[in-house]
């Protein structure tokens, strides 16, 4: 049995599909956002409810573990050694060995404890996600227009979050993963004006990149409903990208992985074009 935590989520949604199609049996873990996908056991994991963990843990010889919170994470590190978990699949953070940002110094800190666990481990760091255009900016795009953002002219090697998925679907039904971290990017690295460009012309109307200061990015964030800690994380990794041109590294991981090269932000563009629509949910 195969557990996903955050299974509601961008990545963890489709991971379970994905595990799901290759015959694995597969649990879902979720908090609050339902899921409901045929041939899936769907439980609820919540960390504030410890009572909920060894449920969850049942009978799981692997672990995808997919969390924004040191404590949380700890506590089901610790919570999966005493089940007899046997494996844990990390999704942390792109550049987290070097621990030069906050996203990555929190990721490494969990990274260390499974390392020191005694489990067998694989660690996937995937830089921003291209479906953050949807998910966090696409209300903008759909509304205004354009992207608001704070990384201004910095080049980012965005990665389709499917090729995340898939990632993880391989790491977690094939040997030879074991003790290895993964950085996971896209084919290049582009800039927010290189993006709304391709968003452009995917979607037929034109795109414009606004850069505003952090502070205003911050407080976009927040309107969403995006956390306090989450959004200074997203405000660390555009001041971390605009300093330093580590963000703009594009990796082989994807391929070493899959076998073919990732996806391309046009084909995002592409594939996603409908749901940036004017009027689109």
């Amino acid at each position: 049995m195969i557990l996903v935590t955050g299974a509601s989520g961008t990545v963890g949604s489709q991971l379970v599909r994905l595990l799901r199609d290759k015959g694995q049996p597969v649990r879902a873990g979720i908090h609050t956002q339902p899921l409901a996908v045929e041939g899936v056991e769907v439980v609820t994991l919540d960390f504030d409810r410890p009572e909920t963990i060894p449920p969850a843990l049942a009978g799981v010889r692997q672990v995808y573990l997919l969390s924004f919170s040191v404590s949380h994470e700890r506590s089901l590190v610790e919570s999966a050694r005493s089940a007899g978990v046997e494996r844990i699949v990390k999704h942390s953070a792109f550049g987290a060995a070097d621990q030069d940002f906050l996203a990555g110094r929190l990721h490494r800190e969990i990274e260390l404890d499974i390392e020191a666990s005694g489990l067998a481990w694989t660690f996937l760091r995937p830089n921003y996600f291209m479906q953050n255009f949807i998910t966090v900016m696409g209300d903008d795009i759909r509304r205004d227009s354009a992207i608001y953002d704070s990384a201004v002219g910095a080049r980012l090697s965005y990665i389709d979050a499917r090729d995340v998925a898939r990632a993880a679907a391989r790491v977690l039904t094939e040997r030879g993963h074991d003790s290895r971290a993964y950085e996971l990017s896209g084919p290049e690295a582009i800039t927010n004006a290189d993006a709304a460009a391709m968003l452009s012309e995917a979607i037929g109307r034109t795109i414009r990149y606004v850069p505003i200061s952090d502070e205003e990015f911050r407080q976009r964030c927040l309107a969403m409903g995006i956390s306090e800690d989450d959004a200074e994380q997203w405000m660390d990794v555009n001041r971390q990208a605009r300093a330093s041109d580590a963000d703009s590294i594009v990796t082989t991981g994807v391929a070493d992985i899959l076998g073919r090269p990732a996806t391309p932000f046009w084909r995002f563009c592409r594939d996603y074009a409908p749901a940036l629509q004017r009027g689109a949910a």
